[in-house]
């Protein structure tokens, strides 16, 4: 079965890797910063957790795209171009790494909680239920924990 940051287990396996992490950890791909790194993670949970956004019809290439990328790849493909607002090359200050990592935490935590239906529109997979955004977060946290090598 797939990890799903909905489930508890997910999650604090998640926490117990980013605790690991420190603000002098250096990528093993691209090129954000440890701290640049957990700013778009925060970035990207909160608005899974807090925003609505009406449902747009989902593309055939979507559809695909979601099968293949949640169910079937093992990972996430490295260097893949985010969405630009959630971009955080320079918006971050290394002096700020544990703030950082303790929002992490926290947003991560409210996963297995959350009770409301997940309904924002992914934007390459397109309409994704709460279950496919539970594992679609886990993968992505994996995603950027492996980049740094924790």
């Amino acid at each position: 079965m797939k990890k799903n940051l909905l489930k508890k287990e997910a999650a604090d396996l998640i926490i117990a890797r980013v605790k690991n992490l420190s603000a002098i950890h250096q990528p093993q791909w691209g090129t954000m910063t440890a701290s640049e790194m957990l700013h778009h993670c925060n970035s990207c949970n909160r608005q899974i957790l807090e925003e609505s956004r009406g449902n747009k019809k989902t593309q055939i290439k979507q559809y695909l795209l979601r099968i293949l990328a949640l169910y079937i790849a093992p990972d996430f493909k490295k260097n893949i171009q985010g969405e630009p607002e959630h971009n955080a090359k320079g918006k971050t200050n290394d002096l700020d790494f544990e703030k950082y990592r303790n929002e992490f935490v926290n947003l991560i935590n409210k996963f297995p909680g959350n009770t409301r239906s997940l309904t924002l529109s992914h934007p390459a997979f397109g309409n994704i239920s709460t279950h496919e955004w539970g594992i679609a977060a886990y993968k992505h946290m994996d995603h950027h924990l492996r980049q740094f090598g924790v």
